[in-house]
């Protein structure tokens, strides 16, 4: 295309010179980007000639590569294996009132499953999810809040992200109330426990009601938290469930926190003034983490004793940390050369303990803090749990963003 006017003109001597002829008003090549797309990028179409089908562009920022991109076929696999598994299953109660004390790893769940239907434009899937969760929606604020102080609870609350998350992909605003009343209910009641589980359950609700309503309040309060729970870290990078009550680095506590600082990475705008302390606390986390893979991919259920016979390599904290690393890596907060190998690595080994039908296996059971590493080392496994499920449904997701 770009060499097309002059070619004519040099040839023939006649029609084909007459542009240029006459004073030099052939198209003349593009003095800007010459790119495929152009306003959809940012920018603005220039005149100018560019090649084939590209546009002269100017100030447009095209998308960084994906550096994931070939594990993008697998994820979709995946993911859809667990979602739909998911949509499937029936629920052990019929109102939120009714939740199971380990009733937020259905939440994370749903959440996953609703992701996976979205990154891969999958509506029968979003339908089965919605149609799923509709008995739970009459009388969901009153039956999530109203249940007495001890039900104040970070790990009933995180139900609220359900709704959010299905107002966000549908646009029906009777979804909305019931995941933002649960959000500004917890911001008025004491739910911090200072367990590093609390680092998703009530990150996640709160960021889910920004991201629905853009009203600052919803991250500025979390962000703040947050930063509260950054003073616990330890200088491996790592955190104990508990400074006090149960000094052990257990694979899932941390997969909580992890999870957590990487949902907050997506949303905390880089001029807040918590940014920075949120940013280097994550950073220092991943490097941590690198430190302690196993040479299968996985981390293990305490993740500074690889070498303790009683030890054990654990799922859901490995999907946890994935999920975290794939994030950091797609935002470009973490180097790609560094921590692609990494992920690569976790990935494949995750892959290995999922089932044909979509089970994942070796996932520590759900527990309250231990008095030593042993302990924590002697939990059950489980199979198909959803404290597993989920964090590899959040990975998927990620990889197909």
């Amino acid at each position: 295309m770009g060499g097309s006017a002059g070619g004519g003109a040099a040839g023939d001597g006649g029609t084909g010179g007459d542009a240029a002829g006459a004073g030099g008003n052939a198209p003349s090549p593009c003095a800007h980007e010459c790119l495929d797309q152009c306003v959809e990028w940012g920018g603005t179409e220039r005149d100018g000639v560019c090649e084939g089908t590209q546009v002269c562009c100017e100030g447009a920022t095209p998308p960084a590569e994906n550096p994931l991109a070939h594990l993008v076929p697998e994820a979709k696999e995946v993911g859809l294996l667990l979602a739909n598994r998911f949509s499937r299953q029936m629920l052990s109660f019929n109102s939120v009132r009714y939740l199971p004390g380990d009733g937020y790893k259905t939440a994370c769940e749903w959440y996953g499953s609703l992701g996976v239907a979205k990154m891969t434009n999958s509506q029968d899937l979003l339908n089965a999810l919605v149609t799923k969760f509709n008995p739970l929606k009459q009388n969901f604020v009153s039956d999530m809040v109203n249940v007495g102080q001890d039900g104040k609870h970070v790990d009933r609350y995180i139900f609220g992200i359900v709704p959010l998350e299905i107002y966000l992909q549908t646009g029906d605003e009777s979804y909305l109330p019931l995941g933002t009343q649960v959000a500004d209910d917890q911001q008025v009641t004491n739910q911090t426990r200072n367990a590093i589980d609390d680092m998703f359950m009530m990150t996640s609700l709160q960021l889910q009601a920004y991201r629905a309503t853009k009203n600052d309040k919803y991250i500025d309060f979390m962000a703040k938290t947050m930063v509260q729970y950054l003073g616990a870290q330890q200088q491996n990078g790592l955190f104990f469930h508990n400074v006090n009550e149960a000094r052990v680095h257990w694979g899932r506590g941390n997969g909580w926190f992890a999870a957590g600082m990487a949902e907050m990475m997506r949303d905390l705008p880089e001029d807040s003034q918590r940014y920075a302390t949120i940013e280097a606390g994550y950073k220092k986390m991943m490097e941590g983490l690198r430190q302690y893979q196993s040479p299968n991919g996985l981390w293990y259920q305490v993740l500074d004793m690889p070498n303790n016979p009683n030890n054990w390599e654990e799922s859901s904290g490995t999907a946890m940390f994935t999920y975290a690393m794939i994030a950091g890596v797609r935002r470009g907060v973490l180097d790609a050369e560094t921590y692609v190998p990494v992920i690569e690595k976790a990935w494949s080994g995750l892959r290995k303990k999922i089932s044909p039908q979509g089970d994942v296996s070796d996932i520590c059971v759900g527990t309250w803090y231990k008095a030593n590493a042993q302990e924590y080392m002697a939990l059950q496994r489980l199979t198909g749990d959803g404290h597993g499920q989920a964090p590899v449904l959040w990975a998927a997701a990620e990889l197909l963003r």
